[in-house]
């Protein structure tokens, strides 16, 4: 460990944090099956919370995991002890040693996002923000009798799943790499083994389930699960989650394109978000033709339209622009207390009032 506290990056440094960041997630979206190093992986895992060697029960996917835990919790299987909290506490201690040992804070240089500082300071929003998060969305919607069963049982369904720990492999790398920093060699192994095994583990006091990697993932620009038609995220199994950019879908959408999506669904359906989500993926311009839009006011060749269906949030206005030339129509929402087309024009444009442009497009 190199004696000398370094209170600033340097910018090659800096740099260097998003492709420590990138060589993990690559490593994490491999398509590689789990071999048998998982049980290496469980009994070093094990190791470092002192616990004796458990049971592994091998399964295709997290909903089959977790309805093996709903069939086996019992009083022989008490699955309410479960070693996250134990382990992150573990790897917490680790993480606040590296920023110690350098007297860098977070925050204070580039690409600083991509590296943990501890669980504790992250808290759960780590969990509820990370668009990598499988777990969130295995349990999330339309999953609520599932969560109630667990609930009922005293089951502690947290889980490490692979993906959460792409930030905190790159922290361990860099700081290792990098900065010289002392580290548990054998913490750094478990950190290294779950990623390249993949997959999602639930860690019991004498039980731990081990699910194998998906077969299957896709993300958009920003890393939020999504696909268009098809399945985001598929296992082994056959067990399937649709999601629109980092959204779970239910099937009956999922397995349409957005394109097939129709707006009557929007007075359908209850789910707030889930109607955000319909409404970005059919587009204003499908929803006035098929749904009664009100004009409210015309100027030149802009319309401000009112759609009358209660189907958001708050009422949905309109500026609906026909390009003179192309006949070309382009539709943006506008705040619902516009009063009038040059109004909403004058908020697209930034505040600029429509009569100062010399050229109109």
């Amino acid at each position: 460990m190199s004696n000398q506290k370094s209170k600033k990056l340097t910018p090659e440094q800096e740099a260097l944090i998003f492709n420590y960041w990138e060589k993990w997630k690559n490593i994490a979206l491999s398509n590689e099956y789990i071999n048998n190093n998982a049980l290496e992986f469980v009994k070093n895992l094990y190791s470092i919370v002192d616990k004796t060697n458990p049971e592994i029960i091998l399964c295709n996917s997290p909903y089959a995991a977790i309805n093996e835990m709903l069939l086996l919790s019992s009083p022989q299987f008490q699955l309410n002890n479960n070693l996250v909290d134990d382990i992150e506490k573990i790897i917490s201690i680790q993480l606040k040693s590296f920023w110690r040992q350098t007297s860098l804070q977070r925050g204070n240089f580039d690409n600083s996002k991509y590296l943990l500082p501890s669980f504790v300071e992250v808290g759960l929003d780590f969990y509820v923000e990370n668009s990598f998060n499988l777990t969130n969305i295995v349990l999330g919607m339309n999953q609520s009798e599932l969560v109630w069963q667990l609930w009922i049982k005293n089951i502690n369904a947290r889980c490490m799943s692979y993906l959460d720990w792409i930030y905190i492999a790159t922290t361990f790398d860099f700081f290792i790499s990098e900065l010289d920093c002392y580290y548990d060699p054998e913490l750094y192994q478990v950190v290294q083994q779950l990623l390249f095994i993949g997959g999602m583990i639930f860690p019991f006091d004498g039980i731990c389930f081990v699910c194998t990697r998906p077969t299957k993932l896709s993300f958009d620009n920003e890393y939020l699960l999504h696909a268009e038609g098809e399945a985001a995220v598929q296992f082994a199994d056959g067990y399937s989650i649709y999601a629109y950019h980092g959204v779970r879908l239910p099937d009956k959408y999922g397995k349409l394109h957005p394109e097939e999506w129709q707006p009557k669904w929007l007075s359908e359906e209850n789910n707030a978000e889930l109607r955000r989500v319909l409404i970005q993926g059919i587009g204003y311009s499908r929803i006035i033709e098929q749904l009664q839009a009100v004009e409210l006011d015309s100027w030149q060749e802009y319309t401000l339209l009112k759609i009358d269906s209660d189907i958001d949030v708050e009422p949905i206005y309109l500026l609906k622009m026909t390009c003179p030339s192309t006949q070309r129509i382009h539709v943006l929402r506008v705040p619902p207390d516009i009063q009038s087309a040059k109004d909403a024009v004058c908020w697209v444009n930034w505040g600029i009032a429509p009569e100062e442009f010399t050229v109109q497009t």
